[in-house]
């Protein structure tokens, strides 16, 4: 990701980095989206930077709550679990080609199920 390698603001890279996910990870609660506020959020990113974080981390380790009978998360994901699950993500996939290879399976299949949810990301970063 381009951003995450800077500085913005003063804040860490690592800060950063758990601070998109952070305002990504709202598109997965169990409430109404409030695209405009994630967009808010998500200022001073790179659109590619954006979208890989949305399909590539966030969506893999938050698509589960979209699809629970009862979401257990419905105001938002605490950003240490997330940036702990996404980590762990990281770390399967760079131990693992099987893994790799179920991701990038994966990741095509949120492509195309996430699309209205990407839409509306870039209709609102866009505004």
């Amino acid at each position: 990701m381009t951003n995450s390698s800077l500085l913005m603001g003063g804040l860490s890279i690592r800060q950063d980095q758990v601070r998109l996910w952070a305002a990504l990870s709202d598109v997965f609660v169990d409430n109404a989206v409030d695209y405009a506020s994630v967009a808010r959020n998500l200022k001073g990113y790179e659109r590619s930077a954006i979208e890989t974080a949305f399909f590539v981390d966030v969506a893999p380790a938050c698509y589960s709550n979209m699809q629970a009978p009862i979401p257990p998360i419905w105001t938002a994901f605490d950003s240490a679990w997330l940036a702990e699950t996404i980590d762990c993500i990281h770390e399967a996939r760079g131990s693992s080609s099987l893994r790799r290879l179920r991701d990038r399976a994966f990741i095509a299949y949120l492509r195309y199920r996430l699309k209205p949810e990407w839409q509306c990301i870039e209709m609102a970063l866009d505004q």
